[in-house]
């Protein structure tokens, strides 16, 4: 028998959620985020998830990069040099979740949630195309393919980042694939992937960057809505991490908080390092400071753990 959508939105997710790719021009980042927020008190079924994942299919091929390209001539010098580095941040940064994400399907401890990972695997995939895309479309690239231009825009920052996206999260997905058992590293790796990487560093970056975007009247390019459905997307797969390990705690408390605990307080410090850049006016160009910023990922971060059961003083 086939298993049923038993998710109801209200009217206003509903409109997000069915959303195309041009009507998400005209939606806020903070309204996709509600997704999460509301979620915390209701959660989806992964089928729900799922059913959500079915609702919202966008193609990279249907964005219009022409009015990005615009802009991007018309740049000052700063203006490019701060959009390349938080962009290379989140494109190396969707690449490497690409790269990392079959071993979370073989380790999944359950058939339904092992069907919504299938989902996210596509979904990372498509966010590395869309960055390729205005990559080679907007600033310009003469890369053969996708190894060459990931060598090219591979981020020259800090040492969090490289440990975060280059150490703990491919030893972690190796754990996963030398034993698909290891409830232990699947936790761990929802953990790290899910609350870490998703929920607290990209989108809070998501959340900057396009209202920025807004503000400067650009929502009808192709960046922009490509973007929001990019943040969408994570939202899906961040109510699934807060599903797994609210779970988890519930069934195990005694053994899967200190395990969440532990592993946010060894990754948490890498966020810091990863948002700081290279030149202090770049975050000053997107109009918002480093302190105001790292405030919305903790007070982000904060109410989805306590969602899960947990707390990081405990």
């Amino acid at each position: 028998m086939a298993i049923k959508q038993t998710e109801r939105l209200d009217p206003e997710l509903e409109r997000v959620a069915r959303a195309d790719l041009k009507q998400l021009g005209n939606i806020r980042i903070d309204d996709v985020l509600s997704f999460i927020d509301r979620g915390l008190d209701n959660m989806p079924s992964y089928m729900d998830l799922f059913h959500r994942w079915e609702t919202q299919q966008w193609a990279v091929s249907d964005l219009d990069f022409s009015p990005d390209r615009e802009r991007w001539q018309q740049s000052t010098q700063l203006e490019r040099d701060a959009t390349l580095w938080s962009r290379r941040l989140f494109f190396n940064g969707e690449e490497r979740v690409t790269a990392t994400l079959a071993p979370f399907v073989w380790a999944a401890p359950k058939p339904e949630i092992e069907i919504f990972l299938s989902t996210q695997m596509v979904d990372e995939a498509r966010h590395t195309v869309f960055f390729d895309r205005w990559w080679r479309e907007v600033v310009g690239s003469d890369a053969k393919d996708l190894t060459e231009i990931l060598a090219e825009i591979r981020p020259d920052t800090n040492e969090g980042y490289n440990t975060l996206f280059y150490d703990r999260l491919p030893s972690v997905a190796q754990r996963m694939a030398n034993n698909p058992t290891d409830i232990d590293a699947f936790i761990e790796g929802v953990t790290i992937y899910h609350i870490v990487v998703e929920a607290t560093l990209a989108l809070t970056g998501q959340r900057f960057e396009l209202e920025e975007l807004r503000e400067q009247g650009m929502t009808h390019h192709g960046y922009y809505q490509g973007f929001i459905a990019v943040a969408r997307d994570e939202s899906r797969h961040v109510n699934f991490g807060i599903k797994v390990l609210q779970e988890a705690v519930r069934d195990d408390p005694a053994r899967f908080a200190p395990l969440i605990q532990r592993t946010l307080v060894e990754c948490l410090p890498l966020i810091a390092g990863t948002i700081h850049p290279p030149d202090e006016r770049y975050i000053t160009e997107f109009g918002h400071s480093e302190d105001e910023i790292m405030d919305f990922a903790m007070n982000s971060l904060n109410k989805r753990l306590r969602a899960i059961g947990i707390n990081l003083a405990a």
